[in-house]
């Protein structure tokens, strides 16, 4: 199983989980197109794809999917929480996302929020794969996670105070603070992958957070960030 990132950030969310017989989407942030191509367009072997909050970066080509009779699972469409797939064998629980304050929702720049959720995976290959972005905190732990994919989008020593849109970036997004005591939190001897995602072209120096990521792992999980065209190895047995 391979992890392919297409887009991290602002200008567009999308992931894919692939092995030779199926692939799992997640976010639609890129057009379909993009997906089809990074799957030489076998497109049958797509089950689904799981998108977090209805934000553009995130939701904007849903219906691409949708007119192509693949499931689109929107849990914060009170669509349940959990999926699973009679001709697949990932199973996907959908958890609420949080701000700092208590409240499950995410943000919008008007001032408003809207619900987002987080993703926990598990696929025979993978083992247990967790997702989050877009969130201000995670109040969950999760036991022996094998895979963490992670929002760090600003650090505090590096956020412009006087940006118009800094309120909308503290509110509901994770700053590398957050992201790395998330990370330590769920540190075990099981963890193979950990990848920073949703990055501010702004407000974080990726070279800096993948540093600092590296320092704070203490059993030796590989660490990356999420840029266009990064794949990375997700296999519990590397030579399978």
């Amino acid at each position: 199983m391979k992890l392919k990132v297409l887009g991290s950030g602002s200008s567009g969310n999308c992931y894919i989980l692939e092995n030779d017989n199926e692939a799992l989407i997640i976010e639609a942030g890129l057009p379909f197109m993009e997906v089809k191509k990074a799957l030489d367009f076998n497109v049958r072997k797509i089950k689904a794809v799981i998108i977090t909050h209805i934000h553009s970066d995130h939701h904007l080509h849903w219906f691409e999917y949708a007119r192509a009779g693949i499931p689109v699972f929107e849990p914060f469409r009170n669509e349940g929480q959990s999926l699973e797939f009679d001709n697949s064998q990932f199973r996907i629980r959908a958890f609420p996302n949080m701000s700092k304050d208590g409240h499950w929702f995410h943000g919008n720049n008007d001032g408003s929020e809207c619900p987002c959720y987080g993703f926990y995976i598990e696929h025979p290959d993978i083992g247990s794969l967790v997702y989050v972005t877009d969130t201000e905190c995670v109040r969950w732990r999760f036991s022996n996670v094998n895979h963490i994919l992670a929002e760090a989008n600003y650090s505090d020593d590096l956020i412009d105070n006087e940006a118009v849109n800094r309120e909308h970036v503290l509110r509901g997004h994770m700053s590398l603070q957050t992201a790395l005591d998330f990370i330590s939190t769920n540190d075990n001897p099981a963890l193979r992958n950990v990848v920073l995602l949703h990055l501010s072209d702004k407000n974080a120096d990726s070279a800096q957070f993948l540093q600092k990521t590296r320092e704070t792992i203490k059993y030796g999980a590989d660490c990356y960030i999420a840029e266009k065209g990064l794949e990375v190895d997700l296999n519990l047995c590397p030579f399978t």
